[in-house]
């Protein structure tokens, strides 16, 4: 018959061996955990600061970069807006004179009395053609008129709109409408303007 196992008799024992574990593990964690931790600690307080500069530098950098796309997509719109909106005069000089010829007639206007002129503007590079519309009527006419350009395709700008001369006790207008549209330079006159940008001045 085996021998029972009599708890009374083997609790200290078992006590005294829980307690030297017990006492190995606190052991342990002072002699070895702990200065691990208290070194950790240390360096973490003393690379604090330059763990907040790279992530300051880092975000720094994201901004910079969303910056610098927004400029690439800013110039790749502009580009398409010279090449496929404006594109030059000899291209789309023809387009723009029929539009405007379609609203003088869609508006009982003399195609004859269009005045127009043009403009270089070097700094942007463009040639600006300027056209001035008489317009008589109301002011319903007056608002279809400017519907009408405004949802042209050929890049029509209302600039101004001027009275001219009341008729009727001022029922009936007489306005002078100046419009507006741009071309964008040929390659040639784009050199020529760099050129003379980069010429010295002479003095008087």
């Amino acid at each position: 018959m085996s021998a029972r196992f009599d708890i009374r008799q083997a609790g200290k024992p078992l006590l005294a061996f829980f307690a030297f574990w017990l006492v190995l593990a606190v052991a342990c964690h002072i002699l070895l955990v702990r200065p691990k931790i208290q070194e950790y600690r240390s360096l973490d307080e003393t690379t604090s600061p330059e763990r907040q500069a790279l992530l300051e530098r880092e975000h720094e950098v994201e901004r910079f970069e969303q910056y610098l796309g927004g400029l690439q997509n800013a110039e790749r719109d502009l580009q398409t807006l010279r090449n496929e909106v404006l594109s030059t005069r000899d291209a789309r000089l023809v387009e723009v004179q029929l539009e405007v010829e379609d609203l003088c007639r869609d508006f009982s206007i003399d195609w004859e009395s269009v005045t127009h002129s043009n403009a270089i503007l070097p700094d942007e590079e463009l040639d600006k053609l300027i056209l001035v519309v008489p317009l008589e009527g109301g002011y319903t006419n007056l608002r279809k008129f400017l519907q009408a350009v405004e949802s042209s395709e050929k890049f029509l700008l209302v600039e101004k709109v001027a009275l001219a001369e009341g008729k009727d006790g001022g029922v009936m207008l007489q306005l002078n409408i100046t419009m507006s549209t741009y071309f964008d330079l040929p390659e040639s006159m784009k050199k020529q303007l760099a050129d003379r940008k980069r010429r010295p001045r002479r003095r008087a």
